[in-house]
């Protein structure tokens, strides 16, 4: 499983990059393996303004069920999330909706969880001693219910 430090917003790259190409060979469409960057983009980013520093791990999967798979895998020392479902919707973060004249300074749209969630097939958070850990679950073929 490659895993990839997370410090500084150029570390987005290599995670991405990588993201992208394990998706391709696990048999992801092209325009899949593009969102699963984004999820990875976001999820880089995240750790950059609110966690401090942290990782990106990347590990391919195969389900009984769903069949093959990614599961990213983001981790960082930055406080737990104080309400997480409200950090998921749009022009929100973890303690309700975002002045818009913030999100200026935030340099986001105040989306970035949201998208995680809408691109991934799961997305699960657990929070550690040290920090939380955010798993996002794709599959190349969707599970039954869910968008393709």
């Amino acid at each position: 499983m490659p895993t990839f430090r997370i410090r500084e917003s150029l570390d987005v790259y290599a995670p991405r990059q990588a993201a992208g190409a394990l998706a391709k060979q696990l048999g992801f469409r092209s325009s899949e393996c593009a969102e699963l960057a984004i999820v990875v983009s976001e999820l880089c980013s995240n750790i950059v303004k609110y966690g401090i520093r942290g990782s990106i791990a990347l590990e391919p999967i195969e389900d009984p069920v769903h069949g093959l798979g990614l599961a990213i895998v983001a981790y960082d020392v930055g406080p737990p999330f104080h309400d997480f479902s409200t950090a998921l919707q749009d022009g929100c973060d973890d303690r309700g909706p975002i002045d818009p004249c913030a999100l200026m300074r935030r340099g986001g749209l105040g989306i970035g969880l949201g998208a995680v969630a809408r691109l991934s097939h799961s997305l699960n958070v657990e929070t550690a001693s040290d920090g939380k850990y955010i798993r996002v679950v794709r599959y190349v073929t969707a599970p039954r219910g869910k968008r393709s």
